[in-house]
């Protein structure tokens, strides 16, 4: 069973995107720079306590105008400090410049393989912003799938499929290979299973392996106006 850690990871949070430019402040449960959307917090779990190391999960909860959706990290470590610490570094290094190009025109930009893009789905134009693939694992990247292209282009087809009628979406993909060997589709949007996504990411040309890995990758979709 989770237990939510008595840790200031907000204060983490804080510190974290402050490097970055995004100066955040405290508006009732969430943080938000110059008093504008999105909202951001952060919560801590600890997932299990094997006596000799711990497994924490970070969730970073964005707050949209009509809605929320969570980026979780899992990490495991002799701390829960130590694995806090590995978690906020995925969040860093997967997720935060999308959330800084997408959001925040005054953060500092650093090249982290983030895309933009504008979609033309179902006649409207979408400002696009779409991360790198975070991966980790021992295997080299290029040896666990045929062409790493084929897995954006059907994160790509998939959302173009789909009738959207917010003005916001986030789409997380996520594919991992676990150390029972299970293989392990999952694709989420604005929090919701993406069944047509996650079936269509299992049948890519993943390679056979014995190590462990995660793939992951994060689309944001801005309905711009006519």
């Amino acid at each position: 069973m989770s237990k939510l850690l008595d840790i200031d990871v907000n204060q983490q949070l804080v510190e974290l995107l402050g490097q970055y430019d995004v100066l955040l402040e405290p508006m009732e449960d969430y943080l938000f720079a110059d008093g504008l959307f999105p909202g951001i917090t952060a919560r801590a779990f600890e997932m299990e306590d094997f006596g000799e190391s711990v497994v924490v999960q970070l969730d970073i909860i964005v707050l949209l105008p009509n809605g929320s959706f969570v980026e979780s990290f899992v990490a495991q470590d002799i701390t829960h400090e130590e694995a806090l610490a590995s978690a906020f570094e995925q969040f860093e290094v997967t997720v935060l410049h999308t959330f800084i190009t997408a959001f925040w025109e005054n953060g500092k930009k650093i090249e982290n393989g983030v895309g933009t893009d504008i979609w033309n789905i179902n006649g409207s134009r979408w400002q696009v912003v779409v991360s790198n693939f975070g991966y980790r694992g021992d295997e080299e990247f290029d040896n666990i799938i045929d062409d790493i292209d084929t897995l954006f282009d059907v994160i790509e087809s998939n959302i173009k499929s789909l009738a959207l009628i917010e003005d916001i979406y986030a789409v997380r993909t996520v594919y991992t290979n676990t150390t029972d060997g299970q293989k392990v589709p999952e694709a989420y949007i604005n929090n919701e299973p993406f069944l047509e996504l996650e079936e269509a990411v299992s049948k890519l040309g993943w390679k056979e392996v014995e190590s462990v890995y995660s793939v992951r990758n994060l689309v944001l979709l801005m309905k711009l106006q006519d």
